[in-house]
């Protein structure tokens, strides 16, 4: 004789039954589905597969018990649920990450004019900065031989010194901006390679 909860057979119920049924699984359901979901999503889940027994009443054929079937029910759509929201994160982070993307590439001075030409106006101000700095007669051989670019023997008379004088002022000037300018120039000559 076969076991009658294995057979296959309709689920056909009245309305009485029906709310029979919700009073005595609606809590034990709703705990289970807690097991894999937070308490609102585990709420849904069970009120949509009550709804979906009711309109499907005349069509779903249980192999098991109703209480297997309940069961069955919502562990498959916590499941279900699950794999959404974790799409949806991915979906998510793709999206921030994209948008971080971009706006990392927007305030790249390579790809964005208007960077790049608040960036140069920075580093020249930075580099305009060290250069007063410089001691007064430093500086004017510093001008004349890196800005204006004269060349060293002509600057020694121009400026009535001695070409190894003028050696030690463009070296002490290197120096100096050197140190009051190595982060900027770093930046700036990595950003001409990158």
């Amino acid at each position: 004789m076969p076991d009658n909860n294995k057979l296959l057979h309709p689920f056909q119920i009245d309305l009485e039954a029906f709310n029979s049924l919700f009073k005595i699984y609606y809590p034990k359901l709703c705990a289970y589905a807690c097991l894999f979901v937070d308490e609102e999503a585990a709420e849904d889940i069970v009120q949509e597969v009550f709804v979906y027994i009711w309109e499907n009443k005349d069509g779903i054929a249980i192999q098991l018990s109703v209480k297997a079937y309940l069961f069955k029910a919502i562990y498959t759509r916590c499941l279900n649920y699950i794999n959404r929201q974790n799409m949806l994160s991915i979906n998510h982070r793709h999206i921030e990450n994209e948008l971080r993307d971009f706006q990392m590439s927007f305030y790249d001075p390579e790809k964005n004019e208007i960077i790049r030409g608040l960036y140069m106006r920075e580093l020249g101000n930075e580099i305009d900065r060290a250069i007063s700095s410089l001691p007064p007669k430093c500086r004017e051989v510093f001008i004349l031989s890196y800005i204006k670019d004269m060349q060293n023997i002509e600057i020694s008379k121009l400026q009535d010194i001695s070409v190894s004088t003028v050696e030690k002022h463009i070296n002490h000037a290197l120096k100096v901006l050197r140190q009051l300018l190595r982060d900027k120039l770093i930046v700036y000559l990595l950003s001409l390679f990158i």
